[in-house]
């Protein structure tokens, strides 16, 4: 239609303009996300060619498959009580039918418009990465970051670091498929990337990276041979599971104390209390030896607001805290010791940190807190192991008493919510959240049919692109499907958009030109 107006191909710059603005969007703001989206469904709308659309939509069976998973979303209207939620769901999630729709009806015309498009996505996410980290390290602006999560400026943290994967994923697409030597000016940013997601801390985004990492490896082994190929699925497999070894209680030496021969007064004439039984060692010490609360409560209250018997900001007993970290830097739990925690200690401390390893950066820090939290899991609260396992739990309750047809499109947290208050959960209210596991999610909604599409839908594109050879969308579906398994992806504007962009982009076979 505005073709006549505005010359013959008005429609194809107006389509890949509402791409770009998405590729833009995804690492930096909902604004562009959802002008993108608008964009691209009128364009499709204005242009009109509807006859082309229904011929390409229904030979596309990867297209077939989200807009069945998405038309459960409108069909569980029927069997939920909270209809307003509900709408204002369907409404976030729109990306989910809109973006494939409007790439299946109109698929991307060439190799050229998708490396536009995937290099203003790698620009926008070098751009803000790097603000990130400047910001964080107050390079610019003075900030009091108390948790690195505050890494992330534009959004959620772990949606964040779940793109910085994909983009280190499109890095090793070049790397692996341009000719010219120029190609290793992109080595940097792979590096940077790869820097990145360390200092984040982000699990997730360490899962996301190490998949990206491994799909490339498996990719290269098959595209020599499918048995080298299968050969390295299975060793990529065991490289997944390995970190679960450090969850493996080891026969760890503790230090045999006999507490009858260790002072029992403190240098101002006080008792300590010595208690070498209790079960949580620190690097093999038992945490509860040379203890003097009295004094503690007293140098406590001098240097902080928090009240020594509450709770620091995780949620947990702020005094046993502080006989943790205290143990781990081997001081004495008296005055003495106390005076010799520095400003940065008592903050750690405030912060919920419990031993002084948890105070490195980079991974190492995160996964000795979610090892801590592994072996002396407790109180839930403030701690995203321990939050998910009951989230978890929770869900598959759920899910055994509303197994074939779920809650429905508005009652996942309702459904959440009466659980919990069941079950007499320890969660406090803001942290009673919902499954935090895509599939669970999905079936907890839907039922039966929800799960079953879901993973069907994900199965066939990982099939169609397997047996088609393209990375791309093999390390997009590989990064998405295990992600699933620690997020809820799906149920954000951005998460949404994320994975319905990358789902399209590959959604219908284009034309290999440079045009």
């Amino acid at each position: 239609m505005l073709n006549r107006f505005f010359g013959k191909n008005f429609h194809d710059y107006f389509h890949l303009f509402g791409l770009s603005l998405l590729a833009v969007g995804l690492p930096f703001s909902k604004i562009p996300l959802s002008i993108g989206t608008i964009f691209l469904f009128a364009n499709i709308l204005l242009e009109a060619n509807f006859k082309d659309y229904h011929v390409r939509a229904k030979s596309n069976r990867l297209f077939l498959l989200i807009a069945i998973y998405w038309f459960l979303h409108v069909l569980a209207l029927i069997w939920t009580s909270d209809f307003a939620y509900a709408v204002n769901d369907l409404r976030a999630k729109l990306p989910l039918i809109v973006v494939p729709m409007v790439l299946t009806f109109k698929p991307i015309q060439s190799t050229k418009q998708l490396n536009i498009l995937l290099g203003l996505f790698l620009t926008t996410l070098f751009v803000t990465s790097i603000l990130n980290f400047a910001s964080y390290q107050n390079w610019f602006v003075t900030k009091i970051h108390d948790d690195i999560r505050s890494l992330s400026l534009f959004g959620s943290h772990i949606r964040y670091a779940i793109l910085i994967a994909i983009g280190a994923g499109i890095i090793t697409h070049y790397l692996m498929s341009l000719k010219s030597t120029k190609k290793w000016l992109l080595l940097p940013f792979l590096i940077w990337l790869i820097y990145y997601t360390y200092f984040s801390q982000i699990i997730s985004g360490v899962l996301a990276l190490v998949v990206v990492l491994l799909t490339c490896v498996v990719y290269l082994a098959y595209k020599k041979s499918r048995k080298l190929g299968l050969i390295t699925i299975l060793l990529s497999s065991a490289v997944i599971f390995s970190p679960l070894l450090l969850f493996i209680p080891l026969n760890q030496e503790k230090q045999v104390t006999n507490t009858q021969i260790l002072p029992k007064y403190t240098a101002q004439g006080n008792p300590y209390i010595h208690n070498s039984d209790f079960s949580t060692y620190i690097d093999g010490k038992p945490p509860l030896l040379f203890v003097c609360e009295k004094e503690l409560r007293t140098e406590w209250k001098k240097i902080s607001d928090i009240p020594y018997d509450s709770l620091d900001t995780k949620g947990q007993v702020i005094s046993y805290t502080l006989l943790r970290y205290m143990a781990s830097l081997n001081l004495r739990k008296d005055s003495i010791g106390f005076q010799k925690l520095s400003e940065k200690d008592i903050t750690n401390i405030e912060n919920g940190i419990a031993t002084i390893k948890e105070t490195k950066s980079g991974l190492y820090a995160r996964l000795e807190g979610i090892k801590f939290q592994y072996y002396h899991s407790g109180n839930p609260n403030g701690h995203s192991l321990l939050q998910r396992l009951e989230y978890w739990k929770t869900g598959i309750k759920i899910i055994k008493q509303n197994w074939l047809i779920g809650v429905g499109t508005g009652d996942v947290q309702y459904a959440f919510n009466k659980q919990y208050s069941v079950d007499n959960s320890e969660l406090i209210t803001k942290n009673r959240l919902r499954a935090h596991n895509s599939y669970l999610t999905s079936w907890i909604s839907f039922g039966v049919l929800g799960i079953f599409f879901f993973i069907l839908m994900l199965w066939n594109y990982l099939k169609y692109h397997w047996k088609k050879c393209n990375y791309l969308p093999l390390m997009f579906i590989m990064v998405a499907a295990s992600t699933f398994l620690l997020e809820d992806t799906l149920e954000t504007q951005t998460g949404v958009t994320f994975f319905a962009f990358f789902y399209s982009l590959f959604i219908s076979e284009f034309p290999k030109s440079k045009a």
